[in-house]
């Protein structure tokens, strides 16, 4: 049994809309139709669900009333969903429809799922709204969705991914076949290649170990940990405690429930691939956690990982070794395919006339010339093993890296553009 919020409308009435376009969401829940209190509820931990709309052909939005009563009535589920419901009308032309082969609009399905991390930071409003250690949005379009993409990357990954308004709205309008966008939170651990393999091998006792660590350090010292140490904790175990690599996915589509495996498909981050780690001294796992989240701990959990963790410097041999052990032991065993994004080396905007006076190697001192060797070492790494690389550095050159991609990693939208449609050629293909 589906039941449906009122609309929320992301355009106004009168407005021109472009095919694919999203327009309109509303929130769902998914009930067992008999027996509610006895049978299995869909969508275990996935707390937020709901679909946005996007009409099929190009038009002018009539929007009715009556689609939305506001208040609450538009956050929770109390509508029955209901396929012949007439929201609004699009004026598209007849000759549209025809080669669409419609009689009448219809909107296509976007639906939109969130893992929380914690339902006491609640947020009602908005695409995929609250806290999500893992969301993800399928076209549902037929009997079950297409290929799962997996984003397990840092910020140029995930703004391609998520878009503007993190809803994967962007990726729904640029791809034109039934697939899976899903992405995983990365703050505050960032997904590595170490980090990635050892939590898809780590065992129940060592998951239990680690824990058991942090909740020593939590008892430490007489203060109290503050609210920032025990929630940065609770975050850092919710994440070393599963695996987005083995994941399942449960889909509601236009026929019923669906349940895929594992994503056929992983987009990385090179960016992603730090020269430095963080290595427990006892219990041997990696950490990568960037200044800015670790600042964001409270001073418990920040004397922890002065105290319990060892850094570790890593060559680019090291990180081209990890990249092909995470490649070759998970497609080994789940045949899941990788895209790594490489990184922007240049912005046009260099003005050294002389590498004279740096120290050698030049790669340590500057970050063009590491970004340079790193997107090096990944085409060398092809050579040997069977994945995708997306040029961002390619793309960003074309384009005008000063203009697109100033700081080296945050993208504009052209260009997050751009790698959208270079990914989905990728995913067509696979």
């Amino acid at each position: 049994m589906v039941r449906r919020s009122g609309m929320h409308w992301l355009r106004e009435d009168g407005a021109l809309c472009r095919p694919g376009e999203v327009v309109a969401y509303c929130d769902l829940s998914v009930e067992p139709a008999r027996f509610p209190g006895l049978a299995a509820q869909p969508f275990a931990g996935e707390r937020t669900l709901q679909v946005a709309l996007a009409p099929r052909v190009a038009g002018r939005l009539r929007i009715d009333p009556s689609s939305s009563a506001g208040g609450l009535l538009d956050t929770l589920g109390v509508y029955g969903w209901s396929a012949g419901d007439v929201i609004a009308t699009l004026e598209a032309s007849p000759a549209d429809l025809a080669e669409a082969g419609l009689e009448a609009e219809t909107f296509r399905l976007l639906m939109l799922a969130g893992r929380r991390m914690t339902w006491i930071v609640d947020v009602a409003a908005g695409l995929l709204p609250g806290w999500n250690s893992r969301a993800r949005a399928w076209w549902a379009d037929g009997d079950e969705p297409g290929p799962t993409l997996l984003c397990l990357g840092v910020c140029d990954a995930s703004g391609i991914i998520r878009g503007d308004l993190s809803g994967f709205v962007e990726m729904f309008e640029a791809t034109p076949f039934p697939a899976q966008m899903a992405h995983v939170n990365e703050h505050p651990l960032v997904p590595c290649a170490p980090y990635l393999l050892e939590q898809f091998l780590r065992t129940p006792a060592q998951y239990e170990a680690i824990a058991a660590d942090i909740t020593r350090a939590l008892g430490q010292g007489a203060a109290v940990p503050a609210a920032d140490d025990l929630v940065f904790a609770a975050a850092l175990l919710t994440h070393l405690g599963q695996s987005p690599l083995r994941d399942s996915y449960e889909a509601l589509t236009p026929t019923g429930l669906c349940r895929r495996g594992p994503a056929e498909a992983v987009l990385l981050s090179l960016a992603a691939e730090s020269r430095s780690l963080l290595r427990h001294k006892t219990l041997g796992y990696s950490l990568l956690i960037y200044s800015h989240d670790r600042l964001a701990a409270g001073a418990a959990m920040r004397r922890w990982l002065e105290s319990a963790f060892e850094p570790v410097r890593r060559s680019l041999r090291d990180i081209r070794d990890d990249y092909a052990r995470l490649f070759d032991t998970i497609g080994a065993a789940t045949g899941t395919r990788f895209l790594v994004l490489n990184e922007m080396s240049s912005s046009g905007r260099e003005d050294i006339s002389s590498y004279a006076p740096f120290d050698a190697p030049l790669g340590d001192v500057l970050a063009n010339v590491a970004a340079k060797d790193a997107n090096l070492m990944l085409h060398d790494l092809a050579e040997t093993r069977d994945f995708h690389i997306v040029d961002v550095d390619a793309a960003a050159a074309e384009l005008g890296g000063g203009a697109h991609v100033p700081d080296g990693i945050h993208q504009s939208a052209m260009l997050q553009a751009r790698l959208r449609g270079d990914i989905l050629d990728i995913l067509a293909r696979l």
